[in-house]
């Protein structure tokens, strides 16, 4: 529990220290200076994720950042726990727009900093609403920016991988846009696998696969890409406890 308090003010403090950044960013935003606004925005939701990430005491591994070619894509991957926010935002190569819970958008001051990098955030309670706004979340893909969506919709907080609903797609779909596959592995024991109710320090497999190419797919692939895509991350997921396991493992044992 002491981490979590200590983990809570971390937070509060990091935020409030940064609010005058993000009032300029706001003006820059304002004045049209979208390359600075980007720059700036983008660093420093890396900065924030990565240091919540520290001050929690979670280590993040990752493998396959090579897989990412810098096209507008529709990254997809597995959603384990609220944790994978912080994960993706300071590791999958830069903060990309992220298809988040409404909940989200209550949170005073991380709200702003998240909409700044093309968030958006939907109501999971009606369905009819939550696809209209993936779809309009997937216009940033004409203007040259990735999208991130849980295709699960929702977290599975533990070790399953539930049914990938047809949202995500449908939008790389529409936009021609490559589907970017990635694994999360781990970030559900920070909490809600916790019993102890509070933070517990760990470490967290991030896994980026190559991409898949949906321009000039048929009707039959598309209509079973979601199963493909989530055999494809479990298998990504074994494959990289393996690479764990041997560099745990002690040299002649």
């Amino acid at each position: 529990m002491f981490r979590m308090i200590f983990w809570l003010i971390y937070e509060i403090l990091y935020l409030l220290a940064v609010t005058p950044e993000m009032l300029f960013c706001r003006r820059l935003q304002k004045k049209g200076e979208t390359e600075r606004f980007r720059r700036i925005t983008q660093k420093r939701v890396t900065h924030w994720a990565r240091r919540m990430l520290k001050a929690a005491g979670v280590t993040v591994e990752v493998y396959g950042l090579e897989n990412i070619d810098g096209r507008p894509s529709v990254f997809v991957g597995n959603h384990q726990s609220d944790w994978d926010i912080p994960v993706v935002l300071g590791f999958l190569d830069k903060p990309h727009g992220i298809v988040a819970k409404d909940s989200i958008a209550k949170i005073p001051l991380i709200r702003t900093w998240m909409r700044f990098i093309g968030c958006v955030f939907i109501d999971r309670s009606d369905a009819r609403k939550s696809l209209r706004t993936i779809n309009e979340a997937g216009r940033c893909l004409e203007e040259g920016d990735s999208l991130l969506i849980f295709p699960e919709g929702t977290r599975s907080k533990g070790e399953e991988i539930g049914e990938f609903k047809s949202g995500a797609f449908k939008t790389a779909f529409r936009y021609r846009a490559p589907i970017q596959p990635f694994s999360i592995d781990g970030t559900y024991r920070i909490m809600e696998g916790n019993e102890k109710k509070g933070i517990r320090p760990g470490r967290v497999i991030l896994t980026v696969l190559p991409p898949v190419e949906t321009e000039g797919m048929d009707k039959k692939r598309q209509k079973d890409l979601g199963e493909e895509i989530r055999a494809m991350i479990l298998s990504a997921r074994a494959e990289s406890r393996k690479k764990e396991e041997k560099k745990n493992t002690p040299s002649g044992s």
